[in-house]
């Protein structure tokens, strides 16, 4: 379906067709059983398609232009989410996918008040760890900004938004020390630190946990895996967001950021 999404999003407006100068359709997909494909149209041919189980279709300001970007949403098997931009400056062309694998889209919304909508996303790239049990894996929260060619990782530039994030996880680990909940502690603790490492404030964090932490094991635990939390942040979100110019999605394999 091409469906409306709920105002948690803020800035997204519903897409009716046509896009633009482009027709907007959805076809059964004759390759792949229970499959849909999303095509966007001009002249009469199809210039992108993507396959997937549903669609949701919406209108965005990501470059501030005056032509709106267009938000596909895709559900892949398995309820993952994958979510593709483009736009139509300088001709049709995508600008961004997000892996709906272990993140996700929280908001899109005009943070700045620079007529230019930034997007929130989600990710537990963290839940390797070992020690950490993956269903209580903490979360990175990522923004991502039009820089005049793509959307990229503009996180440093948006520490309010950040500290939402590194507030949840510390109360979270407060809470988690008072019912004795060491799954608990070690995704709050780790999750302060990751996110707050985002912004530039790792330091203050680091010094925190490290004066807090009653248990000697805990912060044994966490330093053993401050270096592997490190190189993952500085990695994440490279291969959960790209940018290729295929016709057809999705792509066999990961398309990373370079």
């Amino acid at each position: 379906m091409i469906g409306l999404l709920g105002a948690a999003y803020g800035t997204v407006q519903f897409i009716p067709t046509p896009w633009g100068d482009h027709g907007l359709r959805v076809d059964p997909d004759p390759k792949i059983r229970g499959n849909s494909i999303f095509r966007i149209i001009k002249d009469g041919q199809t210039k992108r398609s993507i396959s997937a189980v549903d669609f949701e279709a919406y209108l965005v300001e990501l470059t501030g232009q005056g032509n709106s970007e267009l938000w596909v949403r895709a559900k892949n098997p398995g309820n993952a989410w994958t979510d593709y931009f483009f736009t139509l400056e300088g001709g049709l062309r995508n600008i961004g996918i997000v892996d709906g694998q272990g993140s996700g889209i929280t908001q899109i919304e005009d943070l700045d008040n620079d007529g230019k909508a930034e997007i929130a996303m989600f990710g537990t790239p963290l839940s390797f760890l070992v020690g950490l049990d993956n269903t209580r894996s903490p979360f990175l929260t990522n923004v991502l900004t039009w820089d005049g060619l793509r959307l990229a990782d503009s996180t440093m530039q948006y520490p309010k938004r950040i500290r939402t994030t590194i507030l949840f996880h510390y109360y979270d680990y407060l809470r988690a020390v008072e019912q004795n909940d060491t799954n608990g502690e070690k995704s709050g603790a780790l999750g302060y630190y990751a996110n707050s490492l985002q912004i530039g404030e790792g330091r203050i964090a680091k010094a925190w946990l490290m004066n807090n932490v009653p248990q000697k094991e805990m912060r044994r635990w966490l330093l053993d895996n401050e270096s592997r939390m490190v190189n993952t942040f500085y990695t994440y979100p490279g291969c959960r967001i790209a940018v290729t110019q295929v016709r057809a999605f999705p792509v066999p394999y990961p398309t990373c950021a370079r």
